[in-house]
């Protein structure tokens, strides 16, 4: 199997901004973490920090996601865009869409699930993790976390996850074997400089059409915010990016936080 390198995804990846730096570590607390460390240092917009294995890596509301080495791919991307705070957390939604890209290379099927995962026949593959800065209403700097369960075994991932893996897959296990990560690495970036560079000339709309048709929408859904809980129907996105759930009344809710689960 190829080793992770960062110098291997700098030379593969035909990007303009994304991945002119990058760091690479065997192991990080997070990829998120280590590039928000560096950008107190100063790092410039498209750095990017990639590693082998991360040991405290976070999701959304804050869930962990341990990776062991030598199995899945971890990078985060440093992006400066000029947009206001209201409209950051689309990049959750192009992260998503850049991730079901880079299957779909690969000849994946793979659906995107609101507002930062990405499944494959219905399980977790990937997800997104976006983290910001701002100054006066507007983005000053925005850190794209991108995990991806890559080479990990299915034995391996009942191992280490126990019950909470029959909820995961991996590329290994859709395709029935092992891929370089250095490519797939390669892949993402140029996927996300793309949308990246795309949203901020064409706007929000594109991306709404696009996600919803990769969407799971039209699926019974329950979603969790604190301690409220409610149940419906995932109908569409609004204009700007929130879900909109019809509930059992027949009353519409529109979800811009919280966690969102297909039913089966």
């Amino acid at each position: 199997m190829t080793p992770l390198s960062g110098d291997s995804v700098k030379h593969a990846a035909q990007t303009r901004l994304l991945g002119n730096v990058v760091h690479y570590w065997e192991q990080v607390d997070s990829t998120n973490a280590a590039l928000g460390r560096l950008l107190k240092e100063g790092a410039a917009g498209g750095t990017v920090v990639l590693a082998d294995a991360q040991t405290v890596g976070k999701g959304r509301v804050g869930k962990p996601w341990f990776s062991p080495p030598g199995m899945n791919l971890h990078l985060s991307v440093l992006l400066k865009p000029a947009i206001p705070v209201t409209d950051a957390h689309f990049y959750t939604l192009i992260g998503s869409l850049a991730i079901a890209d880079a299957c779909e290379f690969y000849e994946v099927t793979a659906q995107v699930k609101w507002p930062n995962d990405v499944l494959v026949d219905d399980k977790k593959i990937g997800g997104v993790l976006a983290e910001l800065r701002a100054i006066n209403g507007r983005v000053d700097s925005l850190i794209l976390g991108v995990g991806i369960n890559v080479n990990i075994s299915r034995n391996t991932m009942n191992h280490l996850y126990g019950e909470a893996a029959a909820g995961a897959t991996s590329l290994h296990e859709a395709l029935g074997h092992t891929l370089d990560r250095n490519a797939l690495a390669a892949r993402v970036l140029e996927n996300l400089e793309r949308r990246h560079f795309h949203f901020l000339t064409h706007g929000k709309q594109p991306v709404i059409a696009e996600w919803r048709s990769r969407s799971f929408l039209g699926r019974r859904v329950t979603i969790h915010e604190g301690d409220i809980r409610v149940e419906g129907i995932a109908v569409n996105l609004d204009a700007e990016g929130c879900l909109i759930v019809t509930l059992d009344d027949g009353s519409t809710v529109h979800v811009r936080e919280g966690e969102v689960f297909p039913f089966h």
